[in-house]
């Protein structure tokens, strides 16, 4: 679960929130091998390797509405986290709906961060803020296999 958390927020925050390895990746998916480097190319400056370094999209904003609805998603995922923590079954139903219904926005945002868009400041504050009202419901549920079954509807 917390590899799952993570990356929501990895994916709201861009680079401004280093991927971390999760306590319990689910079994089934180990860890990708590390790509190898070319040593003719340098993915810090080959715009073709890192979409952050192109200068068309490089800190380019998210919409204000695309940020509206980013939050309310957010917001609402949390909330399910925080509210079901005693009950992870619960917790597995909600999540699942939740992100059955926010599909195509998971979807838009996974694009937008990954032609290196940003958040503006004031949401990546929100979500930094918001983010460890899930702790104690990661905590108790991250070996929920219901729970862990939800998030895997994530786009990865």
């Amino acid at each position: 679960m917390k590899r799952s958390c993570l990356w929501i927020l990895t994916l709201t925050l861009g680079a401004a929130v280093p991927a971390v390895a999760a306590d319990k990746a689910p079994a089934d998916k180990a860890a990708p091998a590390p790509a190898a480097k070319d040593a003719t190319k340098n993915p810090t400056t080959d715009p073709t390797k890192d979409p952050t370094k192109d200068p068309t999209t490089a800190g380019t904003p998210v919409s204000q509405a695309d940020v509206d609805q980013y939050l309310a998603f957010f917001d609402k995922f949390v909330s399910y986290i925080e509210a079901d923590q005693n009950d992870c079954d619960k917790m597995a139903k909600d999540l699942s709906a939740h992100l059955d219904a926010s599909h195509a926005l998971l979807l838009k945002a996974k694009a937008a961060h990954e032609a290196g868009k940003t958040l503006p400041e004031a949401a990546r504050q929100h979500i930094m803020s918001t983010a460890p009202k899930m702790a104690p419901g990661v905590q108790k549920c991250n070996s929920n296999e219901k729970v862990m079954a939800a998030l895997q509807k994530i786009p990865r």
